[in-house]
């Protein structure tokens, strides 16, 4: 699943999930992987900032 994200006006960052966990979820961001708790990802959902969500 891919969100896009609204950083500062016109400026957006895609970023993918990759793998879920009961503890854990890997995100792709800027071509690394990225390790964060799920309540992290609910977070960024939530803030209103994710423009755009699909699938792939």
């Amino acid at each position: 699943m891919t969100y896009t994200l609204r950083i500062a006006g016109d400026l957006t960052e895609t970023v993918e999930l990759v793998a879920q966990t009961q503890d854990r979820v890997f995100l792709r961001w800027r071509g690394e992987i990225v390790a964060a708790r799920p309540q992290a990802r609910r977070a960024m959902v939530e803030s209103g900032r994710v423009l755009e969500v699909g699938n792939g």
